[in-house]
């Protein structure tokens, strides 16, 4: 209770200071945003598709620096996380364990493992999120669709920023920029972030161990841009980004001890007490029970060349990337008071990637192709040792073992778009994928492993073409109408710890219809969308005997609207809204439900797809104004609403979380001559709690999950120096 006082004396505090302090003033017209999410250049009003774009404005006035926050900025974006995982997904469809179902990227350099994708990012340009598959262009994997983090470029003139910050949970953080021409045709851009999180925001309970959620974040970037020539350019981009601490927590939602018991559990604890000590736990919010060691290490370090020919009749880019991903986490995964299941893992991978694109443009024909290819290399170990006996008077481990996982992946697209009439277009698009894949496993515990004391090798090949056709029609010089098919895949794969045979890749048949207006005199933006899914051989999660299993089920439908508004009401106000209305069911199909003792089939036909509510709503509203000495504040509150999210495909309300909102307010003040800012903001302003991700494994004491951030504020000043 004395924390809370304390925090709400913080907020009154900043509050009275954010009202004597950034952001430009309102323009009568709304900014329009080059994306190249299509891979050439258009605005997002001019694209047939739905895309949303943040700009650096955007982001940095309202903080958005990773997922977890830009979700709540963007329809039909979702994220969570659970027992390790992070799952990016767009209008119900997503990836879980290895392989996305979003495409993420940065500077076009996709990421091939999801998980590290989830790092913050820093000094953006902005932030394109296209939804809907988007097979022909980025092909594997983007069966939702793509989060593309394009990083800000060198500038023509120095330029250098630096930020700092202070908030609640006892966080610092700092930020620096430099940005300049080395000569009339190199320049240089660096920056650099760094976040120190002392206080945990998930309360441990249990005596001699640490709160959960604190310790560093550090990101860094270097690009090099250099004109070599008239027609060529190129630019080299290297980064590293790395988190360690105690990053990742594990909490009691739903406690079922019973169950826990009746699958051979300990019904008291006796680590520190031979008669037994009861088993503890909590299912408070942002408060757990985690005995034992919890350590985060992540670490990805991102090289590429960049390369553009601009020739008479065409131009030709290239992409050349590595990138090295390690991940190292440890924890105890029963969240209780006994520490007894205690889950070690370690992996690392490796990727190498040449894109190579031709794209030219005529009075009638705007064509692109090209060719991708890709390395992936994989090797992880998962360990879960039981801290104490069980019902059969021994600790049992478990250890899973991938040595090798590679996938090698070559592709071939086409992209075109032929102009009818000055009113007309119609577009066409193909992409021919083949993966060639590698996988070793080997497992050891108190279940025999199926090859014995060797590794169990499996090499196979899956490929798959997608194509997208689309029309589109210019209504008015300021309106257009598109439809438009899509296919996309998500690449399959093998369980690790099994000999079972590979699971298939799933894919996504998409029918959209979508409108595109600017309206009173460019002050107001109105974008629509509704769309029809057919989802076929979704790959699925069983647990069992500890282990997380994918498998191929039958199929899924979606059907979807989506509405976004953006608009300047007068030189001081502005609003943006956006509205995602959703209906999702599998199709027929026995899962089995782990919740209940030895597990029962269930038909899970008709229930909605996991991380897919019905209502999503987005509003916001900026009030913006100039003082008489030319400095300027911006106020902001933006809000997200969800309805009822499952976690399992149940339709269990018991693996669900409730509908909940977010609301976040920004303060931004910028001095007359632009050379100082300063932030105060308050996110999550109700200190609403929700569940972001959720498992009901076998062998637990209840449902487990992980909990969203509480409110924080904070405060941060930014020095500006030459030309922005």
């Amino acid at each position: 209770m004395q924390k809370n006082k304390m925090r709400n004396g913080q907020i009154a505090t900043y509050l009275s200071l954010s009202l004597l302090m950034p952001t430009a003033a309102i323009s009568a017209e709304l900014e329009e945003i080059i994306v190249t999410g299509l891979k050439r250049e258009s605005t997002i009003m001019e694209t047939a598709s739905a895309i949303t774009a943040l700009s650096a404005s955007d982001l940095s006035a309202r903080g958005l620096s990773d997922i977890r926050q830009i979700q709540y900025a963007v329809p039909s974006l979702h994220y969570g996380e659970s027992y390790g995982n992070r799952n990016i997904s767009i209008r119900g469809i997503g990836g879980f364990l290895e392989q996305p179902g979003v495409v993420t990227s940065i500077n076009g350099v996709t990421q091939a493992n999801d998980a590290s994708s989830q790092l913050a990012q820093l000094d953006l340009d902005r932030v394109e999120i296209l939804r809907g598959p988007q097979g022909t262009l980025y092909g594997r994997n983007a069966v939702g669709g793509a989060v593309n983090f394009i990083a800000a470029s060198p500038t023509d003139e120095m330029y250098a920023k630096v930020k700092l910050g202070v908030a609640d949970f006892d966080q610092t953080s700092g930020e620096v920029v430099l940005s300049g021409p080395l000569t009339d045709s190199i320049g240089v851009r660096f920056a650099a972030t760094h976040l120190d999180a002392n206080e945990g925001w998930i309360k441990n309970q249990m005596p001699d161990n640490d709160d959960l959620m604190k310790g560093e974040q550090t990101n860094v970037r270097l690009i090099v841009t250099a004109d070599l020539s008239d027609a060529v350019s190129a630019e080299l981009m290297l980064g590293r980004s790395k988190q360690s601490g105690r990053w990742t927590h594990w909490a009691m939602i739903e406690e079922n001890i019973p169950f826990g018991v009746a699958t051979f559990l300990p019904a008291v604890s006796v680590r520190d007490n031979p008669e037994g000590d009861p088993i503890l736990f909590t299912e408070e919010p942002h408060e757990v029970y985690m005995r034992g060691p919890t350590n985060t290490d992540r670490e990805l370090d991102i090289s590429s060349l960049t390369l553009n020919w601009d020739l008479d009749n065409f131009s030709i880019t290239s992409i050349t990337s590595e990138q090295d991903w390690e991940n190292a986490e440890q924890y105890p995964a029963d969240s209780t008071s006994t520490g007894i299941l205690m889950r070690a893992s370690e992996g690392t991978n490796k990727t190498f990637s040449q894109e190579v694109r031709l794209s030219g443009q005529t009075d009638t024909l705007n064509w692109i192709v090209g060719g991708f290819y890709m390395d992936d290399e994989r090797t992880d170990m998962l360990d879960i040792q039981f801290q104490e006996n069980i019902a059969f008077g021994f600790a049992p481990f478990f250890n899973n073992n991938r040595p090798l996982y590679e996938n090698e992946v070559t592709a071939l697209f086409a992209d075109v778009t032929y102009s009818v009439s000055d009113r007309t277009r119609l577009g066409f698009g193909v992409r021919d994928t083949t993966e060639k894949k590698v996988h070793s496993t080997f497992s050891a515990g108190i279940f025999p492993f199926c090859g014995g004391t060797e590794p169990f090798v499996q090499k196979w090949e899956d490929s798959a073409t997608t194509v997208r056709a689309s029309a589109e029609y210019d209504a008015s010089e300021t309106s257009m109408t598109y439809l438009s098919y899509s296919e996309g895949f998500k690449s399959g794969g093998a369980n690790n710890g099994d000999c079972n045979a590979p699971y298939s890749p799933e894919t996504v048949d998409a029918y959209e219809i979508g409108y595109k207006a600017t309206l009173s005199e460019g002050s107001t933006t109105l974008r629509a969308a509704a769309f029809h899914y057919d989802y076929s051989d979704f790959q699925i999660l069983q647990v069992k005997d500890f282990a997380a299993n994918y498998m191929n089920a039958d199929d899924a439908e979606i059907m979807g609207l989506e509405l976004e508004l953006t608009s300047v009401l007068n030189d001081n106000w502005m609003i943006n809204a956006g509205l995602t209305l959703l209906d999702t069911e599998y199709g027929e199909f026995l899962q089995e439900d782990l919740s209940v003792f030895n597990g029962v089939k269930v038909q899970i036909e008709g229930n909605p797809l996991t991380n897919s509510p019905e209502t999503s709503l987005i509003l916001g509203v900026t009030y913006d104004t100039t003082f008489n000495s030319g400095s300027n504040l911006s106020l902001s509150i933006d809000g997200a609403y969800r309805s009822r999210v499952y976690f399992r495909e149940f339709g269990n309300v018991a693996d669900s979380q409730d509908g909940y909102s977010i609301v976040n307010f920004n303060a931004n003040w910028v001095s007359a001559d632009g050379g100082f800012a300063a932030r105060f903001f308050v996110s999550n302003l109700a200190d609403e709690a929700h569940v972001t991700g959720m498992y009901a494994l076998q062998t637990t004491y209840g449902r487990q999950g992980t909990w969203n951030m509480p409110r924080q504020a904070g405060f941060e000043v930014t020095r500006f120096f030459g030309t922005r």
